[in-house]
């Protein structure tokens, strides 16, 4: 009987080896912040420090204006941004977004405009007062 059986036990084995039957990944729900940030993570990874104020990061983002029209990508030139949370080199929004991840996580950040770009927006890509969103990606942490 066990004999029989073997075939069965290898084809699920080689189906689930090429991910037709692993679990979906966890699907996180969306967090408002006080600041009108809405956070989303995609992945958490289980282990690694968390970003935190001061620390030197860098990430790989993608940034979108709300109808889904792309407007850049660090992915396209393969180098992360990379930056000190807190010096206000990159939007408030984008910042506060990326406090609390650890390295290899991935969020999407719908930053409102008072955080990301304001009410002169930034013409031609990014009309004024635009909310938008960013994906990111932290690639590397840096504690300080």
């Amino acid at each position: 009987m066990a004999l029989r059986s073997t075939p069965w036990i290898l084809a699920a084995a080689l189906l689930t080896s090429c991910g037709w039957f692993r679990p979906e990944p966890p699907d996180y729900d969306s967090v408002a912040l006080p600041s009108g940030l809405v956070v989303r993570d995609l992945v958490v990874p289980e282990a690694g420090a968390e970003a935190r104020l001061g620390d030197a990061v860098g990430v790989h983002y993608e940034l979108f204006l709300m109808d889904g029209t792309a407007v850049e990508s660090s992915r396209t030139t393969g180098t992360p941004l990379r930056f000190e949370l807190g010096t206000g080199v990159v939007p408030r929004g984008l910042e506060e977004g990326i406090v609390g991840m650890r390295p290899f996580g991935r969020r999407r950040l719908t930053v409102p405009s008072l955080l990301a770009f304001g009410e002169t927006g930034r013409p031609p890509e990014i009309p004024p007062g635009a909310t938008v969103r960013f994906d990111v990606e932290l690639m590397e942490l840096e504690a300080r």
